[in-house]
């Protein structure tokens, strides 16, 4: 058996893991790189194997950067299954598309500047023609429900991954010369007491494991000091008269903040104020949020059953056409503006930063990790002018941020989680981290015994037996 790192190795986005065992081979992730566009765009663009040799994908949950480039992959000759439970599958079809229509718009936008510096125009990855095709190949599982994959040798289930809708952890049975390798991936993991969703479920038995280590150096605050940071940041910016820009994920952060700010409304931690979604994707995700109430925790259903929607309440509005978004910049006094992407990359968010990180009586909230060399990383690591849509602004805005939100485990979340399993692991990879991250964690997983723990680098092969 052989594994291969095509991405998320020790950088956070692509997520793209290689298994080729029995003549078969089988792509955990196919995810998109987010970053420098140049770059980005180049590893997008282009895969460094083989598309149509492909058996099968296995999709542990629906972000961009794990699922966003199955279009590419079907376009250069991918004709199988992409496995994911069905409301991955579900997230996956509108995040997808919604994707296609970002580069789209954004490219239509930054082309008519490059066409008067008679420059060439950009051309996207993928259309939303692409995403018809690649999402007729997408195929729903349960939780906890063993299956087949095209080799007869090889079966697989997902466990609950607890970090947005839907999300898996991989399991999989590999059978070579009549011994069986116990295999899993955790994609991202989430936390213990997560808002909405159950916890992840508890590591299998395992020989060799891929896991996450986005923050695999660092410790989150709870989830009750974070909710109420939030109430008290969106507080103080709207007793000044100003407005709280939070890009966030339209798919599990957004439903997170709505359903955080309704809870801080109703106990009197916040006073209301006009909230926006300003995101189509996020009502979409947000109906499909609520087409799944079985994956919900406790807390959230008994909320429900008082409370009915966790995702409604009489301050918030969801924008859709172009036309109400733009109207929410016209608009005086304190608000509290949500839109995507979360890291500032793309989408509407772009017009609220670009409109409102001059005056200094707004903030700047981000409530997620923001990549490397993301316009997000850029403000929050306190650059004084950036550039937005082809122009350069000044951040004079107040910058914060709120971590206990992540939807990530920390580092002591990821360390309970393989204990119970650590002396029977042959092997650990740490991916979906950067550099320091991922050290860190790899010491980690030694210092619980974990000898052959490895953070991989990008192209890395190993063979497993």
């Amino acid at each position: 058996m052989r594994l291969t790192f095509w991405g998320a190795a020790r950088e956070v986005t692509g997520s793209m893991h290689l298994i080729e065992t029995n003549g078969t081979r089988l792509l955990l992730d196919c995810g998109s790189k987010q970053g420098h566009r140049r770059e980005a765009n180049e590893r997008n663009a282009n895969f460094p194997f083989d598309a149509a040799s492909i058996d099968a994908v296995l999709i542990s949950h629906a972000h961009i950067d794990h699922c966003g480039n199955l279009p590419t992959l079907t376009k250069h000759g991918f004709t199988r299954d992409v496995i994911g439970t069905h409301a991955t599958n579900d997230l996956v079809r509108i995040m997808l598309f919604d994707s296609a229509k970002i580069q789209e718009q954004d490219a239509a936008y930054l082309n008519k500047k490059r066409a008067g510096r008679g420059e060439e125009p950009i051309v996207p990855i993928y259309t939303r023609a692409d995403v018809e095709v690649a999402v007729r190949a997408l195929t729903g599982r349960s939780y906890n429900f063993w299956f087949e994959l095209p080799h007869a040798n090889i079966r697989a289930q997902f466990l609950d991954a607890g970090h947005i809708l839907g999300s898996a952890i991989t399991q999989l049975d590999i059978v070579e010369s009549e011994r069986t390798i116990r295999f899993g991936y955790t994609g991202d993991l989430g936390v213990k007491n997560k808002l909405i969703l159950r916890d992840p479920q508890p590591a299998p038995p395992l020989d060799y494991l891929i896991i996450e280590g986005t923050y695999g150096d660092r410790l989150h605050s709870s989830r009750a000091d974070s909710e109420k940071e939030l109430a008290r940041i969106i507080g103080e910016t709207a007793a000044q008269g100003g407005k709280t820009i939070i890009p966030a994920f339209a798919l599990d952060r957004t439903q997170e903040i709505v359903y955080s700010l309704h809870r801080s409304i109703l106990s009197g931690a916040l006073n209301p104020l006009p909230v926006f979604v300003d995101s189509p994707l996020a009502m979409d995700a947000t109906e499909i949020y609520r087409m799944h109430p079985d994956i919900f925790d406790q807390e959230t259903l008994a909320f429900m059953e008082k409370n009915e929607d966790p995702f409604g309440f009489r301050q918030l509005t969801y924008t859709r056409d172009v036309e109400a978004s733009k109207a929410i910049n016209d608009l005086y006094g304190p608000a509290v503006i949500i839109a995507s992407n979360g890291m500032v990359e793309a989408g509407r968010v772009l017009h609220h930063v670009k409109n409102n990180i001059g005056d200094r009586k707004n903030t700047i909230l981000f409530v997620g990790y923001q990549a490397e060399n993301t316009l997000g990383r850029r403000i929050l690591d306190g650059a004084k002018r950036v550039r937005i849509l082809g122009d350069e602004y000044s951040v004079r805005a107040r910058i914060a941020r709120v971590d206990g939100l992540s939807g990530h485990a920390d580092r002591n979340g990821l360390l309970e989680w393989v204990r119970p399993i650590a002396d029977e692991l042959k092997g650990v990879f740490v991916v979906h981290a950067e550099e320091q991250a991922a050290e860190a964690l790899v010491e980690g997983l030694r210092g619980l015994g974990i000898r052959n723990a490895i953070a991989p680098r990008y192209g890395e092969q190993f063979n497993l037996n």
